[in-house]
């Protein structure tokens, strides 16, 4: 049996996906946008704000070099790999064209100078050099990044190279989605380092003889914006993965198949405002919040408090704000309660749908009264 209890508290969660136009929301791009996909998600929690072709397969340029970062850091965070490595320069590294730091056969760098170049200049051919190091050749660094996609479970994600050059025929290139980038970047940015390295507009390299310069003009021009990748080829477009940070919330947007750089660059600050200026992240329901009381038939205590176990995070619009609602439905029990007992349910709405629900525990084990103690209870 349960009874309902509606609580006036300001608890805010949801959980559902925002389509861009809902909720009264106006958006700068609802026609002819300037460019071929894009989606807008919040880091943590991996809430979609804003989504066009997200699905849409396209090649990744530059941008797949997100992948070899993650699949690198996930090798030095894995104890397989140091930052302090010496990377040899090899013949065939020394060769590729594109954005490069001019690699010459025989040269050694560290490993943390080539992710530099990486992060900063796009440096493809520093992209083979690690690859190398790192998967003892080019194709068995590309069977690392594929594998990398499929534990992310990116189905949309190939690698057939390390840089995202589109140089092989376009029956068998480098493929992604916006959603797909979106899933990788927010796995990059829980590395500080390539944060620091993104965020990082110039840089001296090879002895202070050479500068790498970043390929992110938005990079010192978007308040709070710390990287993450360009990238352009004739099949792919311009494209972008961006992320800033505000107070505690970390947004990452994904523009592809730009018109242009200034478009690319226009849309991605126009993307990443909208959500800072419509969306809050904020933790809405708090472990242990006794959320009311069960009365016990029989207990060596009359009642128990049923209290919320988790930390719940959600990012919600001010128009969800404004329409919560929260009711708590509570069982009625005999004793013994073990703390571990599920007493109810938290329901939380916006307007008349339904958003989260969540069990709520006894707080304490309370054990049965002894028989004399029952007797007891009459006099």
């Amino acid at each position: 049996m349960f009874f309902s209890l509606t609580k006036c508290f300001s608890l805010m969660l949801s959980i559902l996906m925002i389509h861009p136009y809902a909720h009264g929301l106006e958006f700068p791009f609802e026609k002819n946008p300037p460019f071929a996909a894009a989606i807008l998600v919040e880091a943590h929690t991996g809430k979609v704000l804003f989504e066009y072709n997200s699905e849409t397969v396209r090649s990744p340029a530059s941008t797949q070099k997100l992948l070899l970062q993650l699949v690198v850091m996930d090798f030095i965070t894995d104890g397989r790999a140091s930052l302090s490595d010496s990377i040899y320069t090899s013949s065939w590294a020394s060769q590729i064209g594109g954005s490069q730091v001019y690699l010459k056969q025989g040269e050694i760098f560290q490993l943390e100078e080539l992710l530099e170049a990486i992060a900063i200049a796009s440096a493809n051919d520093a992209c083979v050099a690690v690859a190398e190091h790192i998967g003892g050749t080019v194709a068995g660094f590309v069977n690392l990044m594929n594998n990398k996609s499929i534990a992310l479970r990116l189905k949309k994600t190939r690698c057939v190279n390390v840089h995202g050059l589109d140089d092989t025929p376009s029956s068998n290139s480098n493929t992604t989605t916006a959603s797909d980038l979106a899933t990788i970047a927010r796995e990059i940015v829980n590395y500080q380092k390539i944060l620091d390295w993104s965020s990082i507009r110039y840089k001296p390299f090879r002895n202070e003889k050479f500068m790498l310069y970043t390929t992110n003009n938005l990079l010192g021009r978007y308040p709070d914006l710390d990287g993450l990748k360009t990238g352009y080829t004739q099949r792919a477009g311009f494209c972008l993965v961006a992320t800033a940070k505000r107070q505690n919330m970390r947004l990452i947007s994904v523009v592809m198949g730009a018109r242009s750089e200034k478009n690319r660059d226009q849309a991605s600050k126009e993307i990443l405002s909208w959500g800072f200026n419509h969306f809050s992240k904020m933790t809405i329901v708090k472990p242990n919040v006794n959320m009311g009381t069960v009365t016990l038939k029989w207990g060596v205590e009359p009642e128990v408090a049923a209290v919320t176990t988790d930390s719940i995070i959600s990012v919600l619009n001010s128009e969800q704000i404004r329409n919560m609602r929260h009711i708590v439905e509570l069982e009625q029990r005999d004793a013994p309660i073990a703390a571990t007992d599920t007493l109810g349910k938290l329901k939380v709405f916006s307007s008349d749908s339904l958003l989260v629900e969540v069990g709520l525990l006894a707080e304490k084990d309370v054990p049965h009264m002894s028989l004399w103690e029952m007797i007891m209870s009459y006099f």
